[in-house]
């Protein structure tokens, strides 16, 4: 009968040891390593995430400023209205700013704007009855002090001073529509009324 040989079992045990023991460090050490790689991967990707929402978020604020701020009446369709209350006196100065107090109501299906390229604003024009000057485009306007809902009445000191030689005058104070039409042109009644220009002693 053959003998074990006790010697040969010993020598096994150890090999069989350290090979169980290096395949289990392999496996903890590819298991760490993957956790990490994720990890990391999860991170740069929330990160990511995170610049590219606070990024949209910015762009999705300035579309809407710039939407609110936008005027967006089609005023080739919108129907203008106005009535405007007031009275021009009898002598204004050359020499001097003159300042007329006007009421004006907006009957108008669409809010008149102060900020807008298509801003309402009023004006006047004029035409001398005894001098040869006139000008229907280019006097001054004066702005509204905020928007004017439809219905809204607002109180308005027109600033008239771009006349300058003394004379008979006709002024008609006038809404317009920057870049579109002066109202008088839908058929709105402007204030009309001849008035003398002269130097003002005071």
């Amino acid at each position: 009968m053959k003998k074990n040989n006790p010697g040969s079992s010993n020598k096994i045990k150890p090999i069989i040891f350290l090979s169980v023991f290096t395949i289990a460090f392999l496996m903890i050490f590819v298991l760490v390593s993957c956790g990490n790689t994720t990890n990391s991967a999860a991170a740069s990707s929330g990160n990511t995430q995170s610049e590219s929402s606070g990024s949209d978020g910015a762009v999705q604020e300035e579309v809407v400023k710039s939407v609110k701020g936008e005027d967006l009446t089609d005023y080739d369709t919108a129907k203008a209205g106005a009535e405007i209350k007031g009275a021009i006196p009898g002598f204004l100065c050359t020499n001097k700013d003159n300042f007329i107090p006007v009421e004006i109501k907006n009957t108008s299906d669409f809010t008149w704007r102060n900020d807008s390229k298509n801003s309402v604003r009023v004006g006047y024009h004029y035409y001398g009855q005894d001098v040869d000057v006139s000008d229907y485009d280019g006097a001054m306007r004066t702005e509204l002090e905020k928007n004017v809902a439809p219905g809204e009445t607002i109180k308005v000191n027109v600033l008239i001073n771009d006349i300058k030689s003394p004379g008979n005058y006709v002024i008609q104070i006038d809404l317009v529509l920057e870049g579109k039409y002066w109202f008088s042109s839908k058929g709105i009644a402007m204030i009309e009324s001849p008035t003398y220009f002269g130097e003002s002693q005071n």
